[in-house]
């Protein structure tokens, strides 16, 4: 009995539908995914990170941040927490200042090591999640150390909250109302380099425009920053830090001014976990 073509075309239509409808099973390549896990806990990350992270064959992560909030226990199984691979990085920090050529070996050496032990989970069909903090998009030390010249068919990117957007609603305000020509994310080091060599020529022409600055990783140089920003803004220039960005139980706000912030950030306790930000948004 002949089949008629619709016929025909409706079971090569049903085969195939059927092939797409079972997942792949062993023999093929695992994952890698970097994701960010949020400031302070799951209600702040992502559904879908929160899902890869609890079906996970291996962590790559700082040994402190399973352990960091209890409210992560659902998600994450600290025994599958492989090793830290940022905790080299952080030993050598130092080094990098007194003989970059030594650090960029060390460097290159444990991130062949990284790369060498995805590799191998990958195509083991493992799960692999590597957790940053906030978005690893965003000064993140997985993409630019860790990951360089990696694959990037083999890994993907799911980035959290970070920082800039757990401050933006901290403040209530908007960072880019009509009058900002831009936002501006940066740090001392990417601004004025690791030893502050380079010059601040750049502070001169932001100053000509209304802009948002955002600052990571600056208060343990807030009188350095403080001190450059003063030959080109005026005293009152509105600055504000926020204080454990996103972190329901910690987060504050300080608000103050250029000539006076050295003086109020001093009174602080807390000499990391701030944001730096920079015009009219932080009045």
């Amino acid at each position: 009995m002949k089949l008629k073509r619709s016929e025909i075309i409706t079971a090569i239509a049903l085969f195939f539908i059927f092939l797409i409808s079972f997942p792949v099973e062993a023999g093929d390549k695992g994952k890698l995914y970097v994701v960010g896990m949020g400031p302070a806990g799951p209600d702040l990350t992502p559904p879908r990170a929160l899902e890869i992270v609890k079906k996970a064959d291996v962590y790559l992560t700082s040994p402190g941040l399973p352990d960091r909030f209890d409210r992560f226990s659902d998600y994450i199984d600290p025994d599958k927490v492989a090793f830290d691979p940022w905790e080299p990085l952080r030993e050598t920090r130092q080094l990098k200042n007194d003989d970059y050529e030594a650090w960029e070996a060390h460097t290159e050496k444990h991130r062949k090591k990284v790369h060498d032990f995805l590799l191998e989970k990958i195509n083991e069909g493992k799960t692999v999640v590597m957790m940053d903090g906030g978005d690893p998009c965003i000064y993140g030390p997985s993409l630019h150390q860790l990951l360089k010249g990696f694959d990037e068919d083999l890994f993907e990117v799911i980035p959290g909250m970070g920082a800039f957007n757990a401050a933006s609603a901290a403040l209530k305000k908007s960072f880019t109302p009509e009058d900002v020509r831009f936002v501006m994310l940066t740090s001392p080091r990417s601004l004025f380099g690791e030893n502050w060599e380079k010059d601040d020529e750049i502070l001169k022409d932001l100053a000509k425009y209304e802009t948002t600055m955002v600052w990571y990783m600056s208060l343990r140089s807030i009188d350095r920053v403080a001190e450059r920003m003063a030959k080109y803004y005026p005293p009152d220039f509105p600055i504000a830090i926020v204080y454990y960005a996103g972190y329901p139980d910690k987060e504050k706000v300080l608000r103050s001014q250029l000539d006076r912030i050295v003086e109020d950030v001093q009174q602080m306790d807390e000499e990391w976990l701030g944001l730096f930000i920079a015009g009219q948004v932080a009045k």
